[in-house]
């Protein structure tokens, strides 16, 4: 919910890169929020932390070349993009009790 009011909001600056950069950013962050819990109910449950860290810098080096690609492209605005990702700090300040209990779960 709080991607799609960015991006509608991106939509003011009538900029293609701008808005793409936004949904972008959220996708990151979304995507990333998704992939650690998957992986860390599946990984952790096998005790397997080690391969947990490498598959998380793989997962950081695929996304800094992709990011990399779109910016040298310049098919992204990088400050949209930035906004984008700021969904990783907004959604556990909004949505604390459902992440812990979460949390629990995985633990």
């Amino acid at each position: 919910m709080l991607l799609a009011l960015l991006v509608l909001g991106s939509l003011f600056w009538k900029d293609w890169r701008l808005t793409l950069g936004v949904l972008v950013g959220g996708m990151v962050a979304l995507g990333d929020v998704w992939l650690m819990r998957v992986l860390f109910s599946g990984f952790l449950r096998e005790g397997r932390g080690k391969a947990l860290f490498l598959v998380q810098v793989f997962k950081y080096l695929v996304l800094a070349v992709v990011l990399g690609l779109l910016f040298l492209l310049k098919l992204v605005n990088p400050l949209a993009v930035l906004a984008g990702l700021s969904l990783l700090v907004l959604m556990p300040l909004l949505g604390i009790h459902r992440l812990e209990r979460e949390l629990k779960e995985v633990a």
